[in-house]
């Protein structure tokens, strides 16, 4: 049982990227912050982050709560180290899973190659047992046949086993069944089953999430044992919280048991942070730009939340179906490659020099040349700037990387390196349009909160290219997805599918299901000790078209008893908001809609204490720290005043060209723009 010592009053968040781990120190009476920002330490990440927690000072008897954000759930399905594993289905779909979707992003590549399964089709074994869609058993589970198959299992070194039989969503029992079996035939093996993971329809589906789940569940169990054993050996067996896809955190005992949920960890954190500092700006519809060492994430919050989407495809056809931020991540962050390619194109990313060795002018042993090493050449990071305060720059190393672009390309040093920054802020923008052109929404209705090491460096331009009016770098940038991690709360989502349409349904049928899943989630949050009165359930209920495969919406529904009324209203509001997010629908008289699966969210009472305090601690009229040459792509070389933004008082006020710059991050106006000082210590940037 955890324990925390009397008088503990620090709650840590940490988020481990793929280049630096972030650590906060908040203390929850005070509000005071002492932040750290480490080198990431892969494979396991650990070691990096209690560097980052010994640099904070935070001593275990003083600390009350550890938040985690981390990626590597997505980083072990995408290099593919997971545990070997079965799955077992019923007789006849054996390529349930391989079959997937039958779809293909291009029709007519005929190089195209996918990324394998999680599960070798040899692995993916059958069973005789079936089930109709109303739960009705036409043929019982072969058990025998069962034990035959988890012999074959052990002999090929099977680590985890996923097991989704056709219809376990409306009748489990085969599952349960086979999930004991197995356990008793594979003592130590990890044996999840679907309707445990995921209770809804769609098989390929259901069986996607469940297989993630057991590939990534003896990964995540020697983690997380490694990770306690860590903390009990400094002294802490107080609660450790892990974010969560959902933009929430979930306890160590359910991420050990639903591990997949637990996938774009740290992005969602980063999609929550944005929102949050958009609403306390003022500013609710914001487009949230989180650049870091490796990926950038863009993400769009309308009236103060994210968009929620029901379910996140980690590569193509392998989907994990759980509620999710709807977050668009691109290979373009500080360590992008950049090179060009056989047809004489320069192309930024996807590829990165990461942590190790870095950019080219880390001094690491790195090369080859990438967008830190732009930034650097183009005097937008300075030859005394030292990253998270500690990585020292070389811009001859810088130089001689650039190089390498410009010639071949015939370009002078600084026009190669601005190339570069333009094929990277391309590529920014193009992820932007996705998330918002491409939604129905305008760009220029929303501000752009830009933070990540690097976003702050882009966000101006990109602002600029795009029309968005505003930009918010907040306080501490470099820290925007470790601030969001300290500010979410429990939270756990509940899905039981249903069948009606809106010419047949039973009322009282959906009433019986919100009170099941509110039961559940009272009880899953009462686990996590959470007290009653501090838990927030919201209600849905997924709608489409009748007949539709995928896609459909997701409506809020009201608490209480609903009545036929409230399920007309719900259908009229499907049409309302089709018509909203995809600028049409079909007529009423001649589209059936159908409900597909009522949901549950139930989160926590935010109850993180004293609010986090930032702030400046110089002059009211700061001046700069110093001067330098910084290349603009419409004026060329210009003398930019630097600034220490910790200096930079509320109401102060910058005209670019200008650099501001602090511990974790670099703020670049360009000429013609303007940034204030907010009462928050946020800036408010315009692009001119």
């Amino acid at each position: 049982m955890s324990s925390v010592s009397e008088g503990a009053r620090y709650t840590l968040a940490v988020d481990v990227g793929g280049t630096f781990t972030d650590v906060i120190r908040h203390d929850t009476e005070t509000g005071a912050v002492e932040v750290a920002k480490t080198a990431s330490t892969p494979p396991d990440f650990i070691d990096g982050m209690f560097a980052g927690i010994e640099a904070v000072d935070a001593k275990p008897r003083d600390i009350k709560l550890i938040k985690i954000g981390t990626t590597i759930a997505t980083n072990t399905v995408i290099m593919r180290t997971g545990a070997r594993t079965a799955l077992v289905t019923t007789a006849g779909f054996t390529d349930v899973l391989h079959a997937a979707r039958a779809a293909r992003p291009t029709l007519y590549d005929s190089d195209w190659d996918p990324a394998p399964a999680l599960v070798d089709r040899r692995d993916t074994m059958t069973v005789a047992q079936r089930t109709t869609y109303e739960g009705e058993v036409l043929e019982p589970l072969d058990e025998a046949g069962l034990r035959e198959t988890a012999a074959r299992l052990r002999e090929r070194g099977i680590e985890a086993v996923a097991v989704s039989f056709l219809h376990s969503y409306i009748n489990d029992a085969h599952e349960r069944r086979a999930q004991e079996i197995l356990g008793e035939e594979m003592p130590g093996g990890y044996v999840c089953r679907s309707s445990d993971i995921l209770p809804e329809i769609r098989e390929f589906e259901r069986t996607s999430t469940a297989v993630a789940n057991a590939y990534l569940g003896p990964v995540l169990e020697r983690y997380l044992a490694s990770l306690l054993a860590r903390l009990e050996g400094i002294g802490y067996d107080g609660p450790v919280l892990i974010t969560h896809s959902g933009g929430g955190v979930m306890s160590i005992e359910a991420a050990r048991r639903i591990p997949a949920r637990i996938c774009q960890s740290g992005p969602a954190a980063g999609v929550m942070a944005g929102a949050a500092i958009g609403r306390l700006a003022q500013r609710p519809d914001v487009i949230v730009l989180d650049v870091g060492g490796t990926s950038a994430d863009v993400s769009l919050s309308r009236r103060g939340r994210p968009l929620i989407r029901p379910e996140w495809n980690i590569e193509f056809n392998i989907v994990i179906s759980f509620p999710s931020v709807d977050v668009t991540a691109i290979g373009a962050g500080g360590g992008s490659i950049a090179r060009i390619d056989e047809g004489g194109v320069l192309k930024v990313g996807p590829d990165s020099a990461g942590a190790r060795p870095g950019p080219a002018c880390y001094g690491q042993g790195g090369s080859q040349p990438t967008a830190t090493d732009a930034n650097l050449v183009l005097g937008r990071l300075g030859a005394e700037t030292k990253l998270a305060g500690r990585v020292a720059l070389h811009p001859e190393l810088a130089e001689q990387a650039i190089d390498r672009i410009a010639e071949p390309l015939g370009y002078s040093r600084a026009e190669a390196a601005t190339g570069i920054l333009r094929v990277m802020r391309a590529n920014m923008a193009g992820a932007i349009r996705l998330i918002s052109v491409k939604r129905g929404h305008d760009p220029r209705d929303f501000a752009l909160v830009a933070f990540g090491g690097a976003g702050p460096l882009y966000a101006i331009e990109l602002a600029r290219d795009l029309g968005i009016p505003e930009v918010i770098v907040p306080f501490r940038p470099g820290l925007g997805s470790a601030m969001g991690v300290l500010h979410v709360e429990v939270r756990h989502d509940f899905v039981q599918s249903i069948f009606a349409t809106d010419e047949r349904f039973d009322t009282g049928e959906i009433n019986d299901a919100f009170t099941e899943l509110e039961q559940r989630a009272m009880a899953r949050l009462t686990r996590d000790g959470v007290a009653a009165e501090d838990v927030v359930l919201r209600r849905e209920i997924d709608v489409r078209y009748y007949g539709q495969v995928s896609g459909g919406l997701t409506l809020a529904v009201k608490a209480g008893a609903l009545d036929d009324d409230d399920i007309r209203g719900l259908f009229r509001a499907f049409h309302e908001r089709h018509t909203e997010d995809y600028g049409y629908t079909l007529p009423e008289d001649l589209a059936e809609l159908e409900i597909v699966n009522a949901r549950v969210a139930a989160e926590a009472r935010a109850t993180t204490g004293a609010e986090p305090t930032f702030g400046a601690s110089g002059a009211a009229s700061p001046a700069p720290r110093g001067q330098r040459r910084m290349y603009d792509q419409t004026q060329g070389w210009v003398e930019a005043p630097v600034y220490e933004r910790t200096a930079l008082p509320a109401g102060f006020e910058i005209s670019g060209p200008a650099i501001i710059e602090q511990l974790d991050s670099t703020t670049v106006l360009i000429p013609g723009s303007n940034a204030r000082v907010d009462e928050r210590f946020n800036l408010i940037c315009t692009s001119g």
